[in-house]
């Protein structure tokens, strides 16, 4: 009978080595250290049962050593990988379980070396294991919320049967009705293999089950995943066209902005010298029909012309064509440079040729103008584009001056030189700019006056970044603003 139990002990062992190698080459292309963890704790199993038949081939210290070693590694392995099917196991569970089948062998070494009977050892061995492998039932009650039914109540049936074998067993020695000969043929040793038998292949199918639903979920949310992403790819292909579509567009609207803005300042400019000429030569008319009149005087004989007159007004209309001369000399030099070339400029000069054109502008408003300009206040750049700069700055200026009523109207620019750097700041004592605009101040379409565009303070901060420079402001409502064009200087002898 001795040889058979030890046979049965060695069977058991086969079945769970079977078992496990099987499971762990059938999993092997998934790659998963969870399915190793269950194979390598399950051949554990398969070795502490080889051990603990092993009574005469080896010496009882080793077979209690390593026989409850290994069963109690095998056991406690299978557990933390049903428990990590779904991810990590809980920090918590694995310090108690741990500890528990820590204490669990040091008893039963303790006891062992202290000479306890050997029946004492396996009530506690078999008492500890019928409540230890509750832990399997638990574990597929869990997963039975979760997995795949069948898996999990494989699991679930495996804790009861393994938990019921052996508790079964330990009520029969603790009553007297067991065998307390752990090789000795007994119908209590009969329901321990049979629960092993039955409990080990339900785990294992259990486990399988579980683990390739796990493994079919993973594929199905990773192939969703990728539809989702690939839908996202083709939306995200079709915002790029569209969004490509809406810049191309866009850049197209600024090019029709910009150049209706600068036909818009160059007729502002035109209208601005048209006035400034109607002046001189309305004069020169007026004073050539007055010398008109006096030669009309020699020729009927009306008496002697004014000569002290006629000088006067000779050099009146000299000074009118200077200065109607000196308007179109402006204007040549305005558009000479309409290509957007670079060039050397006395910026200076510059500023002053667009007072002189607003200077009619100003008179009707009655604003008062204060310069003053730093020596080498020059630069490099086009002077189209800086001259439309500076107007639309100093029209600004005059506009927010035009409701002012109580104070006089000031008008105030200065030329600054700087390392590397000129600054032109044109400050006005005129309304400001509300305190909700000031963000919006240089955004296309956003304008401070209810008649404006939006465009030029734009258009304006584009031309002096693209000369390398910045334009800034600062602005107390109802005290008035002062902008600030920061520009790269060069400086150079200016050639007649």
């Amino acid at each position: 009978m001795k040889i058979d139990v030890q046979t049965i002990f060695w069977v058991d062992a086969f079945l769970y080595l079977m078992l496990h190698v099987a499971l762990w080459y059938g999993l092997a292309r998934f790659r998963s250290r969870v399915a190793v963890m269950w194979s390598v704790s399950g051949i554990m199993s398969a070795l502490s049962l080889c051990v603990l038949g092993s009574r005469g081939l080896m010496a009882t210290d080793l077979i209690v050593v390593w026989g409850q070693l290994l069963m109690g590694l095998g056991n406690w392995g299978r557990q933390v990988a049903l428990r990590s099917i779904d991810g990590p196991a809980d920090a918590r569970w694995l310090w108690l379980s741990g500890l528990a089948n820590v204490a669990f062998l040091a008893l039963s070494y303790s006891l062992h070396f202290s000479g306890v009977p050997e029946s004492t050892l396996m009530v506690l061995f078999y008492s500890f294991y019928a409540i230890n492998c509750l832990e399997y039932y638990g574990s597929g009650r869990r997963m039975a919320q979760s997995h795949d039914s069948i898996g999990a109540t494989s699991i679930r049936w495996a804790g009861l049967v393994l938990s019921g074998s052996l508790g079964i067993k330990a009520l029969a020695m603790m009553t007297g009705f067991g065998s307390d000969d752990l090789y000795q043929a007994s119908w209590d040793h009969v329901v321990v293999f049979a629960g092993q038998f039955t409990g080990i292949i339900l785990l294992t199918v259990g486990f399988m089950q579980l683990f390739i639903d796990k493994a079919h979920r993973q594929k199905i949310a990773t192939q969703a995943q990728l539809a989702r992403e690939q839908e996202h790819t083709a939306l995200a292909e079709q915002h790029s066209q569209a969004l490509s579509r809406l810049l191309a567009e866009r850049e197209e609207i600024i090019r029709q902005l910009t150049l209706s803005n600068k036909s818009a300042g160059m007729g502002a400019l035109v209208a601005s010298f048209a006035h400034e000429l109607n002046q001189p030569l309305a004069a020169t008319l007026l004073h050539a029909e007055l010398i008109q009149s006096q030669i009309k005087k020699l020729h009927v004989g009306a008496g002697p012309a004014d000569l002290p007159l006629v000088d006067a007004v000779a050099g009146h209309i000299v000074s009118d064509t200077q200065r109607a001369g000196d308007i179109i000399r402006k204007l040549r030099n305005l558009f000479r440079m309409s290509k957007g070339e670079f060039a050397k400029l006395d910026f200076k000069q510059l500023v002053l040729d667009v007072l002189d054109i607003v200077q009619v502008k100003m008179v009707h408003q009655k604003v008062r103008i204060f310069t003053t300009f730093d020596d080498g206040f020059r630069l490099t750049g086009d002077a189209t584009q800086l001259q439309q700069v500076v107007l639309n700055l100093v029209s600004n200026a005059i506009d927010a001056l035009r409701d002012i009523e109580h104070r006089e109207r000031l008008l105030q620019i200065r030329g600054i030189v700087t390392q590397g750097f000129i600054e032109l700041e044109i400050e006005d004592n005129g309304t400001g700019i509300a305190l909700d605009k000031q963000i919006e101040v240089f955004s296309l379409f956003k304008s401070t006056k209810f008649d404006g565009m939006g465009v030029g303070l734009w258009l304006s901060q584009s031309i002096v970044e693209s000369h390398g420079g910045t334009l800034t402001f600062l602005s107390r409502p109802g005290q008035g603003s002062v902008f600030t064009l920061r520009l790269p200087s060069t400086e150079y002898v200016l050639k007649d």
